[in-house]
């Protein structure tokens, strides 16, 4: 059974040998996820369809940098997050306190909290408000994205370590934020323009 790193690593072969149509079955894949992280990152469509662009654009002819080593996906997402960066640089992030990474139980994960439906649908809007840019584009790319920390930390130019740092404070910060609920899956809301995700749940392990 061909795996889905298989059939990139097919597709990026052909798009190198000059199959234009190959590429496009790439970017037909990965655009809209993209765009949802790009969203989600920046906070304004506008600047999240430029930097897609730009994103594939780099990824087009940059192609033969690619690391077969690992998923296309990861590699097209670095790109994408090290230009977000660059467009980003002047911004002044939120300062985020020494939570220390104790103390982490059931009751205050907001795995439970962001069940209700209510919250749910608010859930990515609220991350755009109390997260840090790292915080909410570590927590979209394992919660939405479904890709594992060693995968996050490439992405975001981190150790695994600090992705699991950053994901714990982001349930954290979360879980301050939202009423104690019963558990269920998460799904980002369609309204924030940031399509549907897999369900999933927060307090799954890291």
């Amino acid at each position: 059974m061909t795996t889905t790193k298989e059939q990139e690593g097919r597709l990026v072969r052909a798009a190198l040998a000059g199959d234009t149509a190959a590429f496009g079955e790439l970017v037909d894949r990965y655009s809209a996820p993209l765009f949802r992280f790009l969203r989600l990152r920046t906070g304004s469509t506008e600047d999240a369809e430029e930097l897609l662009q730009d994103a594939l654009l780099r990824a087009w002819t940059k192609l033969d940098l690619y690391d077969a080593r690992w998923r296309f996906s990861t590699w097209l997402y670095t790109l994408a997050s090290r230009l977000a960066v660059s467009r980003q640089r002047r911004a002044v992030l939120p300062c985020v306190g020494a939570d220390p990474l104790d103390g982490c139980t059931v009751e205050n994960d907001p795995g439970a909290a962001v069940a209700c439906t209510e919250e749910r649908d608010n859930l990515w809007t609220l991350a755009a408000e109390v997260l840090t840019t790292d915080q909410r584009s570590a927590l979209w790319l394992r919660y939405g994205e479904g890709l594992e920390p060693i995968e996050i930390a490439r992405i975001l130019s981190k150790r695994a370590s600090t992705v699991r740092v950053l994901l714990f404070r982001a349930r954290e910060r979360l879980a301050a934020h939202l009423p104690p609920s019963v558990p269920a899956p998460v799904q980002a809301p369609e309204s924030a323009g940031l399509g549907p995700v897999a369900p999933s749940t927060l307090g799954g392990a890291l």
